[in-house]
């Protein structure tokens, strides 16, 4: 590592050349012409990224749960509330202002790059400082060692936050997924050996967070060739500290949301009942990432390069939407139809407890996954303030519903959380179109079928499921799967206000059929 001309060079790089990747890194405006076949293909790979990221977890899950104690998960889950929720307090988000921003110049990367780097160590020197606290808090002496392991995860992911940004912004969707399955393939097996061969125990779970970490930072800074530089103008970042201010505040009053119940869970009933309803959140949000993450990580620079052509950004917008409620409204009618058997399989006979709990949780997804889509209004047309304003409404909702709950342990919590999700959606959703060209009408009229339909058929096979063992259950959740996928197929088809969405979905098919055909006579 070296300076040379203001440039901070990693090995022995030209500095001219170093220039000039710098600088096609940073103007990717050449995605432009290509921008919806580029969405198209980063979805199709998010995706298929998703289902082997899914497996990955699910294999992980069932692998420590056999090997671990829920108290063990409790603990963790204890720590990592201390610790993830002083990441966001000082994270800024400077690298989703990287992505949002339509133009973006070396000082100012190079700045973003330096302040999220400094952030991340402060995290880290406030979340040792936090450790003795969270004694006094849990009850727990052994609580303040995991709080300090994990808080070295900061830093460490602030390295690679702005690559990571660059990666995004640039569309480079392989490399960005590469990046994430590595580390969660290694870590996954780093974490079994430790605590199957080592005994571990619950430092299992911190080791694996160390390798995710240093594993995902490590391939974002091979994959991507930016280097950051000398900053010469700090103020060249104001604009998107601004943006990233607004959208901090809003993830911190959002983070509060998501942890409390953890806090207060831990705090009222213990290690053992929290690890239980730990383990069902983790389930849920299995299917809640597959879908928004690879979506969002597509749509936010998709709609960021298109917010300046509102009738395309709309329609962009509510296909998107369609397809993650489509997708997402199957899925909570499987999970919440076949809990049971789900839980069974990917926890073990000895996590019984978690099947209510889960089933309470995923009461909620209906209007989750919907709602989910509504930071990429926020984030693509630089109004994070009013995803803030949103947050000091809607968290003090999901708050209530937590002290409303939980004298009924977490059975209670997860219940009437979910509840509080269908109060929330209306005032979210007018929230965030507000000054928009889209309207309610517009959402309802994409989501109603899939919901009715999830809604529907999840009730059913709740029914059919509660009198069968595991592998007619299995059977009969498939089978639900396909009807579902039946009655949306016609909808799609059939009703107009899919029409795009037909559209779109044939000319991807319509292409990649073409493309077969160009390489057939090579075979």
């Amino acid at each position: 590592m070296r300076y040379k001309g203001g440039r901070l060079l990693i090995g022995n790089r030209d500095p001219r050349a170093q220039t000039a990747i710098n600088e096609r890194v940073l103007s990717p405006h050449h995605l432009r012409d290509a921008l919806g076949k580029r969405t198209i293909v980063g979805g199709a790979i998010a995706v298929g990224a998703q289902l082997v990221r899914f497996a990955l977890q699910v294999a992980g899950s069932a692998m420590l749960a056999r090997l671990l104690e829920p108290s063990q998960f409790g603990l963790v889950a204890m720590g990592s509330t201390v610790t993830a929720f002083i990441i966001v307090l000082t994270e800024l988000n400077v690298a989703t202002a990287a992505v949002q921003q339509e133009n973006l110049d070396q000082n100012t990367a190079s700045a973003l790059m330096w302040i999220a780097f400094g952030m991340g160590f402060l995290a880290f020197l406030l979340s040792a400082a936090a450790a003795p606290a969270s004694l006094w808090f849990f009850d727990d002496r052994r609580l303040p060692l995991v709080v300090l392991g994990l808080s070295l995860n900061a830093p460490i992911y602030a390295v690679g936050a702005l690559h990571t940004a660059l990666l995004t912004r640039n569309m480079r969707w392989l490399d960005l997924q590469i990046a994430s399955l590595s580390g969660l393939a290694i870590s996954l097996v780093v974490a079994v050996i430790a605590a199957k061969l080592f005994a571990a125990g619950y430092w299992a779970l911190v080791i694996q967070s160390w390798v995710t970490a240093f594993t995902t930072t490590a391939a974002v800074w091979i994959l991507c060739p930016w280097r950051p530089s000398i900053v010469k103008d700090w103020s060249a970042a104001k604009s998107s500290l601004k943006f990233g201010f607004h959208l901090t505040g809003a993830m911190i009053l959002n983070y509060f949301h998501q942890q409390l119940d953890n806090i207060l869970i831990g705090a009222r009933w213990g290690s053992v009942e929290l690890g239980f309803y730990s383990r069902a959140y983790n389930l849920l949000m299995m299917p809640l990432n597959f879908l928004s993450g690879p979506l969002g990580s597509a749509m936010i620079p998709a709609l960021s390069r298109l917010h300046r052509e509102p009738a395309r950004w709309r329609e962009a917008y509510l296909d998107a939407l369609g397809v993650i409620t489509f997708v997402g409204a199957g899925m909570a009618g499987m999970l919440y139809g076949g809990a049971s058997p789900i839980v069974d399989i990917v926890l073990g006979p000895q996590w019984q407890p978690v099947k209510l709990i889960f089933s309470c949780l995923v009461l909620g997804m209906l209007a989750s996954v919907p709602m989910s889509a509504t930071g990429w209004l926020y984030i693509s047309t630089g109004r994070t303030d009013r995803m803030f304003y949103w947050s000091l409404i809607g968290v003090p909702i999901y708050v209530t519903s937590f002290l409303i709950g939980l004298p009924y342990g977490a059975v209670g919590v997860a219940l009437c959380y979910s509840i509080s999700r269908y109060v929330a959606f209306f005032p979210s959703m007018f929230m965030a179109i507000y000054q928009t060209n889209i309207t309610i009408f517009d959402i309802l009229a994409v989501i109603a079928v899939p919901t009715l339909t999830g809604a529907a058929i999840g009730f059913a096979l709740s029914l059919v499921v509660a009198v069968l063992s595991t592998a007619p259950a299995l059977a009969a959740i498939a089978a639900a799967g396909l009807l579902y996928a039946g009655v949306c197929a016609l909808a799609v088809s059939h009703l107009p206000v899919y029409r795009r969405l037909r559209s779109r979905g044939l000319h991807t098919l319509n292409s990649a059929y073409a493309r077969l055909l160009r390489r057939g006579p090579a075979g």
